[in-house]
């Protein structure tokens, strides 16, 4: 990304002189990189600031052009609060939002949500893979559901994204959100994918110059679109030898600290889970306190990033059946490319140590 903060910078909307040219050059080279990541094509990307505004573009965006007699959109009970707001803020413009369901595994059911799909429906949305329990959602089945009725497929695929295999095309998605500090690249930076054929039509949200098609105006980041693309080729390179090593390392980590008997669960379900991904819950243990304790050593979470510093419930918790008690002894950790087996050691033998300060061990090993 460096030379294109300096010797290598220019305007890619600037196209009446040889370095925008080069820099709009660039920037469809970043494009065709970021849409062969998800199965798509370069004419799709609509770059963006970061997923919560693809989010909001999708959605409010698709609303605001839905046909007459389609006032509902759907959202599952787990979504990140960027859909979840856009979607209540439409609901201040006369539309119904629609709740679908989720297992207490922590998945939607398609066949139980298209029960709350109708001919009213404009859009549905269901993200690819939850931000906080992992869980990887069933998005080719939901889209197919949401297109039965002629409504239009959103997914929120900010986590999925660089880390399992997404083709756009093949699920049938018709709009997809991801950003770039998810797997790796530079924040400030992510994009909103807009099917082609036939295209879905979309209200800017953010209206001035007509960047990206129309449909997302300002200044294109020309070293933050590299760094987008850089890391989606990497991803693609690394995600099947990280997936298999994630994997391995985080049931390491979670047998390790059953074995020094801590009374941990997992909340969701172990399988068709994000690579690395763990949302544990130490019965009887105040995690807020753990946070407190491991806070020096470990990168902890009760909730989304976007909820720090909330004293309410995980929602998302809430949605698979957990109580008030369970959410509030419940943490979030991740796994990640820097991740390996000492790390794993570390961060099983704090917790093990902090758990232990609250409740006493099953057994003593």
């Amino acid at each position: 990304m460096w030379p294109y903060f300096g010797e290598r910078f220019g305007n890619p909307s600037a196209i009446n002189h040889a370095r925008g040219r080069a820099a709009a050059e660039r920037v469809a080279q970043a494009r065709s990189r970021i849409a062969a990541l998800l199965g798509t094509i370069p004419e799709a990307v609509v770059l963006t600031a970061g997923a919560s505004e693809a989010n909001n573009l999708a959605i409010i965006g698709a609303a605001r052009r839905a046909p007459a007699g389609r006032d509902e959109i759907a959202i599952s009970a787990i979504e990140h609060p960027s859909v979840r707001a856009a979607a209540e803020r439409m609901r201040e413009n006369g539309f119904r939002v629609v709740e679908l369901p989720v297992t207490t595994d922590g998945f939607v059911d398609p066949e139980a949500a298209a029960t709350h799909l109708s001919a009213r429906t404009a859009l549905v949305s269901v993200m690819a893979a939850n931000h906080e329990i992992g869980t990887i959602q069933p998005i080719a089945a939901m889209a197919a559901a949401a297109h039965r009725v002629g409504a239009l497929f959103h997914s929120d695929a900010t986590q999925a994204v660089g880390k399992i295999p997404l083709d756009m095309d093949r699920d049938g998605v018709d709009l997809l959100s991801l950003s770039g500090h998810k797997f790796y690249g530079p924040p400030g930076i992510g994009a909103l994918l807009v099917r082609q054929q036939p295209p879905v039509a979309l209200d800017p949200i953010i209206l001035g110059g007509g960047q990206n098609h129309g449909l997302r105006s300002g200044t294109v980041p020309l070293a933050l679109a590299v760094g987008l693309a850089e890391a989606c080729d990497l991803a693609a390179r690394c995600m099947a030898d990280d997936a298999e090593r994630l994997d391995g390392l985080s049931r390491r980590l979670l047998t390790a600290l059953r074995n020094a008997g801590l009374d941990v669960a997992v909340n969701g379900s172990l399988q068709r889970r994000l690579p690395g991904s763990l949302n544990l819950r130490f019965r009887g243990v105040d995690a807020a306190d753990l946070l407190l304790d491991l806070a020096d050593d470990l990168c902890l979470a009760t909730g989304s990033a976007c909820a720090s510093g909330a004293s309410a419930p995980s929602r998302v918790l809430k949605a698979i059946g957990l109580s008030g008690e369970d959410c509030a002894a419940s943490i979030r950790l991740s796994l990640g490319r820097a991740s390996g087996e000492a790390e794993v050691e570390f961060a099983a033998e704090r917790l093990t140590l902090a758990v232990a300060q609250y409740r006493p061990l099953l057994h003593q090993g």
